[in-house]
């Protein structure tokens, strides 16, 4: 389950990062749009780091919160300070970026710890190209001509096949 949601993360990760850089969308540089997800991958594996710690004092929980805050507080700053006009979608999806790469990562590290085979965990958690198309194609409708139509859908497909073999 931690594979397949690992899965899930990167894949959708794949998508929302297509839409903070895309000038279709958000047209956000890949610089400003690494540091907000930066951003996000803090939010997450700090988050993570400072919920784990059951024997840490409150006083050095505090302060992993207030590191968070302070790295939120650079980002927002030093993208302003640059000239981008921050907007709510730009914040939030570029924040997401990293929420959701952080996120697969923690999935990642939670089935290793569990005792997955890395050997049979890589080929489920890299399913994650067969989300990213099936976003693609539904959410940004980014459908290939009749000629790559066959080849995206069986790549899928063999994406698809390779996973379950290896699980």
């Amino acid at each position: 389950m931690y594979g397949l949601s690992a899965s899930l993360f990167w894949g959708t990760y794949a998508i929302v990062s297509k839409v903070v850089t895309s000038e279709k969308y958000l047209g956000l540089s890949s610089g400003q749009a690494s540091l907000l997800m930066f951003g996000g991958i803090t939010i997450v594996l700090m988050g993570f780091f400072l919920w784990q710690q059951k024997i840490m004092n409150l006083r050095i929980k505090f302060i992993g919160i207030l590191l968070i805050l302070l790295v939120l507080g650079y980002v927002v700053y030093a993208l302003k300070n640059i000239g981008l006009q921050l907007s709510l979608p730009k914040l939030g999806l570029g924040l997401l970026q990293g929420i959701l790469w952080a996120g697969g990562m923690v999935m990642a590290f939670l089935a290793l710890k569990s005792g997955a085979e890395a050997a049979k965990l890589v080929p489920i958690y890299n399913t994650n190209t067969l989300i990213a198309v099936i976003l693609g194609l539904t959410l940004l409708h980014e459908v290939p001509d009749p000629e790559q139509k066959i080849k995206v859908i069986t790549g899928a497909i063999l994406i698809v096949i390779g996973g379950i073999l290896c699980s």
